[in-house]
């Protein structure tokens, strides 16, 4: 309950698209539009009168959508609907004139400027000196990689200002016969503080919406797969990663994975259209347990629009498709919510409300109500379907008609879900209060999180050059810490040992993304050094994370036959007992630095010192998270350092297993169980 109270906070609390921003808002000054480009027109504004201009005047409310396909311009090739002829792209130049006094220019502050919308190639200018460019054409001047972004922020150099009037201008080249070409939602478009213009932009509590979706759809994957015969959980698990896809593939943080814009919208668009045929596979299942002919029909329809979406066809082709979908979706969704899940609603109702009719009228209709919503199967979908199509309904008017980019299916489905979670208080725990069946589901949710993420981390390898032991015990469940073996065949190439900050799902989410970052690093590099691998990685989630509150600290090792490979990023020292003297010592560089900072700390830009040792047979390796060494007793005495490289030195020669099993009695036997504040992860490898 706890989660989903902070996740709601944080989505009200959040500040709405469409509000206006502080700094120059270029919404409210006219736009200035000419074919063609030249490097002479974005300098200066056009004089007064120009006829080669277009002037759109500014807004002091509502929206501004400045579509090239819309401009009246002499000659604009036209494009019948359902064509797929493809147009050339051309070149258009947009200029805002705006002005900034002295006082403004004296504020030490960077700024940026921000446009809600923008497509397909383009670059921005501020007088004259150009600030980011998206053009990427071939040598015959078509597109190669389209970038139609959502929320893009340009940071400003501030000596690129001047006192007085100034002058935004930008480049678009696009298909003028595409009603994604230019400024498909322009509001709000200003220049204004970068901080304040990243806070904006930032679509955390989205984000935690999403992936709280995806965990969900995973769940009942999940639940279906330890009970197939309750197939409306497949589809219902179907049904939310798939949204999960969808919602994903609308987020500007998906811009650091796929840049180009068709890609993505057709991803957009494919996952889309599998949404309604889910559903409704779903809801004819859960309440009658076989498909109707509508679905059987609509999925038919949808498999048609995915599959020709995914062929190399037009991109305005893929959005009248787009539209044959928005229009035709009005159908099921009305069968649905009314026929399907409304009729035996209704049945249930006039069922209590004739067991109730002897009491006064609004007492009984309020009654049979609130228990036909509640009490069965097609009331708990009715109560969070009602919210998710309006939801649904006004996203498509949006899309089509006012384009103010609220995507409320975001939060519909959060509605939806709860009607879902009552279903499942319903089916197996019997009628209790929201609140006590949400705190139950978000408990259940991570205990299965934590299977997930404990299923996706690789067991002990048998191996012949190594033996390997391994302890990892998480804190809550779902665990910031983790690790990876490389291995090829029965030897060892290597392994790792990561921190994140934090515990829980948040830590947990970021361990899922970064294992294969670095699993793909370490299997491309395996010539180039190890502080190359640590860069990449970081280099990586810079880009997935840039306003990112977790670090990551990391060991990791390469072996290569009796030579050891090693680097760390701000993790707890690597011991080494060598089998000739019985002895353990730190692996260092003699004093000197050999750490890097964290990773996704982008507070240095050193790389770690590769240090390089040979390890014998019998020869031992300790790897483990700050856990280990940071826990206290009862008087809040640490274990640390020395107590650990003791405990290991007791240690008589013998198996990994063996060797880690008499740490862990050293460790617990000093330690207050109760007191464990932290993940705990400890490997211990030794060489055969």
């Amino acid at each position: 309950m706890k989660l989903i109270t902070v996740i709601l906070a944080l989505a009200f609390l959040a500040p709405a698209a469409g509000d206006t921003l502080s700094g120059v808002d270029l919404d409210r000054e006219t736009v200035y539009v000419r074919r063609g480009f030249d490097a002479s027109w974005i300098r200066n504004a056009p004089v007064p009168g120009d006829r080669n201009w277009l002037a759109v005047p500014g807004i002091r409310t509502g929206t501004r959508s400045i579509v090239l396909k819309d401009l009246p311009f002499e000659g604009m090739p036209e494009r019948r609907f359902f064509s797929l002829t493809k147009h050339r792209p051309e070149n258009f130049t947009f200029v805002a004139p705006f002005t900034m006094d002295a006082g403004a220019l004296e504020v030490n502050t960077l700024r940026g400027v921000y446009f809600e919308n923008i497509g397909e190639n383009w670059e921005i200018y501020l007088n004259g000196k150009l600030l980011k460019s998206e053009v990427h054409l071939d040598g015959n001047g078509r597109i190669t990689d389209y970038r139609h972004w959502r929320g893009v922020l340009v940071p400003i150099d501030p000596r690129v200002f001047r006192e007085g009037g100034n002058v935004l201008a930008v480049r678009i080249i696009a298909d003028p016969t595409n009603i994604d070409s230019g400024f498909h939602r322009s509001t709000p478009f200003v220049i204004g503080d970068l901080d304040t213009l990243r806070q904006r932009r930032s679509d955390r509590a989205s984000l935690m919406f999403i992936f709280l979706y995806l965990f969900v759809g995973v769940y009942h994957l999940f639940v279906y797969g330890k009970k197939r015969t309750e197939r409306h959980n497949l589809f219902y698990g179907a049904f939310s990663v798939m949204l999960f896809v969808y919602l994903m593939s609308r987020t500007y943080s998906v811009y650091s994975l796929i840049q180009d814009s068709t890609v993505l919208h057709r991803i957009e668009y494919c996952s889309l259209y599998t949404l309604v045929p889910l559903f409704g596979a779903f809801a004819d299942l859960l309440l009658t347990g076989r498909f109707c002919m509508m679905t059987k029909a609509y999925a038919a329809l949808c498999a048609i629009l995915a599959a020709v979406t995914a062929l190399p066809v037009p991109n305005p082709f893929a959005i009248d498709l787009l539209r044959v979908w928005q229009v035709t979706m009005i159908v099921p969704l009305a069968y649905y919510s009314i026929i399907r899940i409304g009729g035996p609603a209704a049945g249930y109702f006039r069922e209590i409300f004739n067991h109730h009719k002897d009491r006064p009228f609004r007492v009984s209709v309020l009654t049979a109500s609130w228990r036909a919503l509640t009490g069965s199967t097609a009331g708990n979908l009715m109560l969070g379907a009602i919210i998710l199509v309006a939801c649904a309904v006004f996203d498509v008017l949006d899309s089509m008609f006012w384009s103010y980019n609220y995507v409320l299916s975001t939060y519909g489905f959060f509605a939806f879900t709860l009607g879902i979670a009552l279903i499942l208080a319903n089916r197996f725990i019997g009628i209790h209060t929201t609140l006590e069946y949400t705190n139950d589901t978000i408990r259940y949710e991570m205990e299965v999180a934590a299977y997930i993420q404990r299923s996706l981390l690789p067991r002990e390898p048998e191996l012949d050059d190594w033996d390997i032991a391994l302890e990892y015990r998480p804190l809550y469940g779902p665990s910031g810490d983790f690790y990876d073996f490389y291995t090829k065949g029965r030897r060892l190439d290597g392994l790792a040992i990561f921190d994140v900050s934090g515990h829980g799902i948040s830590s947990a989410l970021v361990s899922m993304i970064v294992k294969p970052i670095t699993y793909r690093a370490f299997s491309l590099a395996a010539k180039a050094g190890l502080e190359k691998v640590i860069d990449r990685v970081d280099e990586r989630l810079a880009a997935e994370f840039p306003e990112s509150e977790n670090i990551i600290s990391c060991a990791l090792l390469r072996m290569r036959g009796e030579r050891v490979e090693y680097v760390n990023a701000g993790h707890p020292a690597l011991l080494h007992r060598r089998a000739a003297t019985g002895t353990t010592g730190i692996i260092d560089n003699g004093g000197r630095r050999y750490r890097s900072a964290p990773l996704g700390a982008h507070v240095s830009d050193e790389l770690p010192v590769v240090l390089k040792f040979s390890v014998s047979r019998g020869d031992i390796l300790l790897l483990y998270t700050d856990c280990l060494i940071e826990s206290v007793n009862a008087a809040g005495e640490g274990f640390g350092m020395e107590r650990l490289m003791a405990a290991l030195d007791e240690t008589p020669s013998s198996s990994a297993r063996e060797l880690l099993d008499h740490v862990l009695r050293s460790f617990l036997s000093f330690i207050d169980v109760k007191r464990i504040r932290d993940d705990l992860t400890v490997i211990v490898a030794r060489r055969k």
